[in-house]
C-alpha cells in the first residue's frame, strides 16, 4: 500500500507535472512550429489558424487539468464541469466525443474532481478515439463514466494505483491514485467492468 511519507507526496506531484506537461507539449510544440512558418514566409491564413487552434487548444487543456488536480474549495457546477471536459476532449482528439447525462445540480469540489479525473481515465483508454459516457445523479446514486471505443482499456500501469493504491510508477498511474484518493475522500470506492469494448468506471458508496 502507498505510504504517507513526504517523499511519496514529493514523487506524486512530481508525476502529475509530468502528466500535465506532456499533455501541453504537443499543442504548445504545434503552436511554434506554425509562429515559425509566419517567421520565416510571407503570411499564411492556414499557418495563423493552425497556431491559433493549438493555443486554444492548449488553453482548453491547461483549463481542464487545473480544475482536475488543484485543491478546490468550492462547488462546481454541472453545466461548467461539462464545458470544462467537451473543451478537453476536442482539444485532445477529434475522434473523441462526450455523451453528457448529469443532474443539473452543483456539484461538491470533491466530485467534481474525481468527476473529471474519471473523465481522464476514459480518455486514457480511448486511444483511438470513441464515447466518453458520463452518467452521473447524485439523487439517485449513479455516478458512471464510460468508455467506449476499439479498444478501450485502462492501462496497465493505472491499475494497481487505482484499485489498490499502491505507488504510482508513472503520469497515468498518479493521476490514476489522484481518482482513487478523491474516491475515498468522499466516502466511496471506484469499480470497474470491461465488456464487449466497453469500460466502466463506477463509484460505490
Amino acid at each position: 500500500m502507498l505510504s504517507k511519507g513526504m517523499d511519496d507526496g514529493w514523487d506524486m506531484a512530481e508525476l502529475l507535472c509530468a502528466r500535465l506537461c506532456h499533455d501541453l507539449s504537443g499543442a504548445i510544440g504545434v503552436a511554434a512550429a506554425g509562429a515559425e512558418l509566419l517567421e520565416d514566409g510571407p503570411y499564411d491564413k492556414d499557418t495563423a489558424r493552425l497556431v491559433v487552434t493549438s493555443c486554444a487548444g492548449a488553453t482548453a487543456r491547461l483549463k481542464f487539468l487545473r480544475a482536475a488536480f488543484s485543491p478546490a474549495s468550492r462547488p462546481q457546477s454541472a453545466g461548467a464541469v461539462e464545458d470544462l471536459a467537451r473543451a478537453y476532449l476536442d482539444a485532445v482528439s477529434q475522434g473523441l466525443v462526450l455523451d453528457w447525462r448529469v443532474e443539473d445540480v452543483p456539484l461538491a469540489a470533491d466530485q467534481a474532481r474525481l468527476l473529471l479525473n474519471m473523465i481522464l481515465l476514459a480518455r486514457d483508454a480511448l486511444p483511438r478515439g470513441g464515447t466518453v459516457a458520463v452518467t452521473w445523479n447524485e439523487s439517485t446514486g449513479t455516478r458512471r463514466v464510460a468508455a467506449m471505443g476499439t479498444p478501450a482499456v485502462l492501462p496497465e500501469e493505472a491499475h494497481a494505483p487505482l484499485f489498490h493504491g499502491t505507488k504510482p510508477e508513472g503520469p497515468r498511474a498518479a493521476q490514476a491514485l489522484l481518482t482513487r484518493n478523491l474516491a475515498l475522500r468522499t466516502g466511496a470506492t471506484l469499480a470497474a467492468s470491461l465488456e464487449n469494448g466497453l469500460l466502466a468506471l463506477i463509484v460505490t458508496s
